[in-house]
């Protein structure tokens, strides 16, 4: 319990630098060769941002084979990096809502039902025929599955950009897009995942001296 709290304690004091520095610090205007470890940020941002589009695509493909009709489309994640001396490297995924796909399919199966329901009444075709959505499609489970394995596989692929030493670790934060809230007072009780995995597991992976199922093993997930 002691530990979680330690690093539940890290994990909002870098969160908290990321808000301060954020209307602070213009990143892009930050020279490269005068900070390296914002260049490698940069790239791994793109890394995991392609994570949370391509999870969004696999619901697309999953969703699409139980709705044709479906059109399934989302924003794109927004992804905060920096790296923080004595820490390592932290990043905030915010992944894009699907709730409208939610309603969609909520709507495409409501009309199947009563398509199921009219032509069953005259006898004509079987319910089988009408193929309604599946109960157990569930597609805000399946969506945060999706995404959580696809950034789970950049932080071990495409992690090499960044420079954590030994001592230091990787964290990635992921959440929904936070929406703008008119009430000060209000703090949003929306919880989020995060992942996070030690210098000297990515090394070990990356030297082939851990298997890639032992490094995912390796990798902490907790709720916030």
């Amino acid at each position: 319990m002691r530990g979680q709290m330690v690093r539940h304690s890290a994990v909002a004091a870098v969160a908290a630098a990321i808000v301060l520095a954020g209307p602070r610090v213009s990143f892009a205007q930050i020279d490269a060769s005068e900070n390296p470890a914002r260049s490698q940020a940069f790239v791994f941002e793109r890394a995991l941002r392609s994570a949370v589009e391509l999870g969004g695509q696999q619901l697309a493909t999953r969703a699409l084979v139980l709705v044709p009709e479906l059109t399934l489309s989302t924003e794109d994640a927004i992804v905060r990096g920096l790296r923080l001396n004595g820490y390592g490297f932290y990043f905030d995924v915010q992944a894009p809502s699907i709730q409208s796909t939610v309603l969609l399919l909520d709507m495409a199966a409501a009309r199947q039902r009563r398509g199921v329901q009219s032509v069953s009444a005259t006898g004509v075709v079987s319910a089988d025929a009408v193929g309604p959505v599946p109960a157990n499609f569930d597609p805000d489970r399946e969506y945060t599955s999706y995404v959580r394995s696809a950034l789970v596989d950049a932080m071990l692929d495409s992690s090499g950009v960044l420079s954590v030493i030994p001592g230091e670790r990787l964290t990635v934060v992921v959440s929904g897009i936070e929406q703008p809230n008119p009430n000060p007072l209000y703090r949003s009780n929306s919880s989020k995942l995060v992942l996070t995995i030690t210098a000297e597991d990515l090394v070990a992976f990356r030297q082939g001296r851990l298997t890639r199922e032992q490094a995912k093993e390796r990798i902490v997930a907790e709720r916030f």
